[in-house]
């Protein structure tokens, strides 16, 4: 992109159009503030060269966004969990409630659901909240094998007979019932799906401004050039490392203001073009501005600024 220098508006040309629009707004405030006692209030004798005490150059940087508020996320994520962990967890119920406003939710965008639980057999036990296991002591027989030394005879001869008995440990069944490792002995797990908030979509316009002259008109500024914008103008830009690049150049002028200025609006465009819920649907618009600095017949004071080239700006004032 070459470089393009645009002209600012003649201090003269600012002035009368701010003249022409105050004497329309209020006449009576104009001829009170500028008027001289006995003569005919004429506007011919208001002049810039008069009241104009300091005149100040800045800039601004515009471009609108088009932001999606509350569009649904189409991530799932599943928990399966022990009964006492469920009724620990909070859950949400949006059915036949209709979507939600975003900017009225306070809390997580994904949240458990109630209506998703559900009841999963335990698989390690197979629902029965036990598992069963051959009894170590009887090696699942069921019985404790003993040898008996028994002495036969006069002659006490020794013989070794058998002796079994019940095993205590398995109450002679041969196996051991143990509590489930996995579910603790519940028999069941319970699963339940972790869902995005059924947020309302809303897609507005929304005008970004940054300027360097940090006045109160900036919301109102905003609005006029979201509006407006071809009634003003000021250097496109596609890309905001050319703007900040090309910037002083087109300018023609340069100060510590416009330079933070431009990194601000800068750090804002990068966040906005990151964001998924954001798109950027303009140039990016460079506009001067004047900041005039002035003072009525009767001492009191007022600023003009004007945003835009010597060909088309607008004006803002409050006096």
């Amino acid at each position: 992109m070459p470089e393009i220098k645009i002209k600012t508006p003649n201090l003269d040309d600012i002035f009368e159009k701010w003249k022409q629009r105050s004497v329309r707004q209020d006449k009576k405030k104009m001829e009170k503030q500028f008027g001289t006692k006995g003569a005919v209030f004429s506007l011919d004798a208001i002049s810039a060269a008069e009241y104009v005490k300091d005149t100040e150059k800045q800039a601004a940087i515009y471009f609108a966004i088009k932001k999606t508020v509350g569009e649904v996320k189409k991530d799932i994520n599943e928990k399966t969990v022990l009964p006492p962990k469920v009724a620990k967890e909070t859950f949400y119920l949006f059915k036949g409630k209709g979507k939600i406003n975003k900017e009225n939710w306070k809390g997580d965008e994904m949240v458990p659901i109630y209506d998703t639980i559900q009841t999963t057999p335990c698989k390690n036990c197979k629902g029965k909240g036990y598992v069963e296991t051959k009894c170590r002591t009887c090696k699942g027989t069921g019985k404790i094998e003993e040898k008996l030394q028994v002495l036969t005879g006069e002659e006490q001869n020794k013989e070794v007979k058998p002796f079994s008995y019940e095993c205590s440990v398995c109450f002679g069944s041969g196996t051991n019932v143990e509590q489930c490792r996995d579910c603790g002995g519940y028999k069941n797990l319970y699963k339940y799906q972790i869902l995005p908030v059924p947020f309302k979509t809303v897609v507005t316009g929304i005008p970004v401004l940054h300027s360097s002259a940090q006045t109160k008109y900036e919301k109102e500024i905003e609005r006029d050039l979201h509006q407006m914008i071809e009634e003003v103008e000021g250097i496109r830009f596609n890309d905001f490392k050319d703007l900040e690049s090309k910037s002083e150049a087109s300018l023609g002028y340069w100060n510590k203001n416009i330079k933070k200025t431009i990194s601000s609006a800068g750090s804002d465009f990068k966040s906005y073009s990151k964001d998924k819920e954001t798109q950027i649907t303009t140039q990016i618009y460079l506009f001067p501005m004047i900041q005039m600095f002035c003072e009525t017949k009767k001492g009191t004071k007022f600023e003009i600024y004007s945003l835009g080239s010597a060909n088309k700006f607008m004006i803002y004032s409050n006096f």
